[in-house]
C-alpha cells in the first residue's frame, strides 16, 4: 500500500441501508467520461457503500493502465451499482475503475482539490508524492483531461493527435451493470464479488460486518487521524469531536516519528508507517486488545467509540509516550525486525503482555530485569525472526511469541545467563537457532535495502541514550528529566543532579522503590 496512489476522496461514502420502493430499474447501460465531471449529475450522485475499503490498493503504473485503455478504447470490466430510493447510485464493484477516471477528469490524484477537505488538509508526504507521480506519468503518455477539453474548445492551438483523441471521447463509453433488490441484497452481492475475484480479506469482511461496532469505529479514526469518511457522523456533534481529538493524539502515538525506508535513524514509530497495507489490521487488533471484552453491538451514540478510544490511549500511553505512566518501550528493540521492517504481531504481543504486568502489579518486576531483556534481544533478534517463519502471525504466533518473552524474562529473573537462556529455550523449541547469520555474508553485487536499513537500526542503537535506572533504550517519544537525588529528598534543580530516564521509571518505579524501603526502614526500628 506504501507505493499506491489514494483515491479515497474522489467517490463519497455512505450509508445505503435503507428499504427499496420497487421503483424499476435503471436502464442506463453505459456513462461517458463527460459525465465525470464535477457538474454533472450522474457524478454527483455517485456514493461508495460506508462499509467499502479504502481506494488504495492501486500503483500509479496500475491508475495510468486503465486510463490510457479508456482513451484506447481496449476493454474495461463493467462497474456494478445499485441505486437507492433517493437517487444514489452506489459503486457495487469497480470503484478502484471509476475513481482513476475521475482522478484523470479533476485532475485529483490524492492531493486536488476534492482530496484535501477529504483529508482536513493534512495529507501525508508520502500520499503527495504519489499524487505528483501518477499525475506526471499519465500527463506524460497522453496529457491531461483539461488539455482534451481545451482541445475540442480550441483544435488550432493543439497538435492533431490530442485533437483527435478528445473528438472520440463522445463515442467512448464504460459499460454499467446494476444490482436488483433492496440495499441487504446490495450488500450481499458486494461480499459475494470481491470473495470470488480473491480480493477481500477476512478481516474487511470483518471490518464490513462490524462497520457500526465501537471497535471497528474506533480503528478506522485511528488510523485516518480522524479524516476521511466519518463513520462517526450519526453520533452528536460533541461525540464526534471527542473521537476526532482522541483518534488525533492516538495516530501520532502510534505513527510518530514518521518513517523513511530505507531507515534514515534508529528513532521509529511504534506502529510503523501509517501507510502500511498491515496498519489496518494492526491497529484493529489492538483496539480489540485495549477495549478486553468486546461489545457485541452496535454503538448508537458514540460513547463506547469515545470509550473504546480512551483505552486505546491508556495502554499505548503505557508503551511508549511521554506520559508518567509510560514505560518508554524503544520501538527499534520491541517492534521492528532487524532489517528495519515493523512487525505488527511483535507490536500486539508485547502490548499484551504489558498491559497483562500492569494489571499483575509486575512492572516493578519488569523493570528490574529490563536492561538485560533488551540487551538479550538485540544480541538475538534471529531468534524472533525464526519464532514468526515458523508459526506465523495469527494465534499460533502470538502464543508461541509470548510463550518466548514470558520465558525469557523468568529465566533472567533468577539470575540465568544469556548463554543458559538461549540453551533452555533450544531445548523447549528445537527448531531456533542462535547461530543464524542475519547479513548475508556472501559478497552480494550491492547493499540491499534491508541491510541498509538493519544497519542503520544496529548501530543508531548504540548512540541511543539509555536509562540510568532500568539501563533500557530511551526512545525520542518518551523522554522524562529525573532528579537523581529526590526533592523530597532536598536534591538540587542543577544539572549534574538531572538525568534522562523512562517516565515509568522516574515516576511510579522510582516512587515504588522509595515506598519499599521507607517501610523497610520502619521495620528494621520497629
Amino acid at each position: 500500500m506504501a507505493a499506491n496512489v489514494n483515491l479515497d476522496a474522489l467517490i463519497p461514502r455512505e450509508d445505503f441501508e435503507v428499504i427499496s420502493d420497487g421503483e424499476a430499474m435503471p436502464n442506463k447501460r453505459s456513462i461517458t467520461i463527460f459525465e465525470l465531471q464535477g457538474d454533472n449529475f450522474f457524478f454527483k450522485a455517485l456514493r461508495k457503500p460506508d462499509f467499502q475499503r479504502e481506494t488504495i490498493e492501486w500503483s500509479p503504473q496500475r491508475v495510468l493502465g486503465l486510463i490510457r485503455s479508456f482513451v484506447e478504447d481496449e476493454l474495461i470490466p463493467a462497474v456494478i451499482l445499485w441505486p437507492n430510493e433517493r437517487g444514489l447510485n452506489f459503486v457495487v464493484d469497480g470503484s478502484h475503475r471509476l475513481s482513476a477516471l475521475i482522478a484523470w477528469v479533476q485532475n485529483d490524484y490524492g492531493d486536488g482539490d476534492m482530496s484535501r477537505p477529504f483529508f482536513s488538509y493534512e495529507i501525508e508526504d508520502e500520499q503527495k508524492e504519489r499524487a505528483k507521480k501518477t499525475k506526471a506519468m499519465v500527463e506524460k503518455a497522453f496529457g491531461s483531461y483539461a488539455d482534451h477539453v481545451k482541445a475540442i474548445e480550441n483544435p488550432g492551438s493543439y497538435g492533431p493527435d490530442i485533437v483527435n483523441r478528445a473528438r472520440k471521447f463522445a463515442r467512448l463509453s464504460l459499460d454499467l451493470q446494476w444490482v436488483r433488490g433492496d440495499a441487504n441484497k446490495a450488500e450481499e452481492s458486494f461480499k459475494r464479488i470481491n470473495q470470488q475475484a480473491a480480493m477481500i480479506t477476512p478481516l474487511e469482511l470483518e471490518l464490513i460486518n462490524s462497520r457500526r461496532k465501537p471497535n471497528a469505529i474506533a480503528a478506522r479514526a485511528i488510523l485516518r487521524r480522524g479524516t476521511g469518511h466519518k463513520y462517526w457522523k450519526a453520533f452528536g456533534p460533541p461525540t464526534q469531536d471527542k473521537i476526532e481529538e482522541l483518534a488525533t493524539e492516538m495516530h501520532s502515538l502510534m505513527f510518530e516519528p514518521k518513517q523513511e525506508y530505507p531507515l534514515k535513524s534508529a528513532e521509529l514509530p511504534a506502529g510503523g508507517p501509517v501507510s502500511s497495507s498491515t496498519a489496518l489490521s494492526m491497529v484493529y487488533g489492538f483496539t480489540n486488545l485495549a477495549a478486553g471484552v468486546m461489545s457485541p453491538e452496535d454503538d448508537k451514540d458514540g460513547q463506547r467509540t469515545v470509550d473504546y478510544l480512551t483505552r486505546c490511549r491508556r495502554v499505548m500511553n503505557l508503551l511508549v509516550s511521554a506520559d508518567s505512566s509510560s514505560l518508554g518501550l524503544h520501538p527499534a528493540v520491541y517492534f521492528y525486525s532487524w532489517t528495519g521492517k515493523q512487525q505488527p504481531i511483535l507490536f500486539l504481543v508485547i502490548a499484551q503482555l504489558m498491559v497483562d504486568l500492569e494489571q499483575r502489579k509486575r512492572l516493578p518486576w519488569f523493570t528490574e530485569m529490563r536492561g538485560r531483556l533488551e540487551s538479550f534481544l538485540i544480541s538475538n533478534r534471529a531468534l524472533i525472526n525464526q519464532l514468526v517463519r515458523k508459526y506465523g502471525t495469527k494465534d499460533s504466533g502470538v502464543t508461541h511469541l509470548r510463550k518466548f518473552y514470558e520465558n525469557v524474562l523468568e529465566m533472567l529473573s533468577i539470575g540465568k545467563t544469556d548463554e543458559e537462556m538461549l540453551k533452555s529455550l533450544m531445548e523447549t523449541d528445537k527448531y531456533l537457532q542462535p547461530s543464524e547469520v542475519l547479513y548475508d555474508e556472501n559478497q552480494p553485487k550491492k547493499v540491499s535495502t534491508q541491510v541498509k536499513s538493519g544497519i542503520v537500526l544496529r548501530d543508531g542503537l548504540q548512540s541511543t541514550m539509555k536509562c540510568p535506572i532500568c539501563n533500557g533504550f530511551v526512545p525520542v517519544q518518551a523522554i522524562s528529566i529525573d532528579h537523581k537525588q529526590r526533592v523530597a529528598d532536598q536534591g538540587s534543580h542543577i544539572a549534574k543532579n538531572l538525568q534522562v530516564t523512562h517516565p515509568y521509571c522516574n515516576h511510579g518505579y522510582k516512587e515504588q522503590k522509595s515506598a519499599l524501603a521507607q517501610r523497610l526502614q520502619q521495620a528494621m526500628k520497629g
